[in-house]
């Protein structure tokens, strides 16, 4: 069985946070996913709304297609 041996410089410069974090958590870690949870809701509300006015108009158009003698 072969060992397994990875480049000393994957864990070198600005990346190297993104391959090898901490095992502890961040306070800033908590906080930025804390403005992420804030931003995801307010962006869920905002597609919400706008779903409901397009069921609006689709209801719309379809009360006008079945007045029409359509569907």
């Amino acid at each position: 069985e072969a060992d397994l041996s990875l480049d000393y410089r994957l864990f070198e410069g600005p990346h190297a946070a993104d391959i090898a974090g901490s095992s502890g958590k961040k306070s800033g870690d908590i906080l930025s996913k804390k403005w992420m949870i804030a931003d995801l809701k307010e962006t869920s509300k905002a597609l919400e709304e706008n779903k409901l006015k397009i069921d609006c108009v689709i209801q719309a158009l379809e009360a006008e297609v079945a007045e029409e003698g359509g569907v």
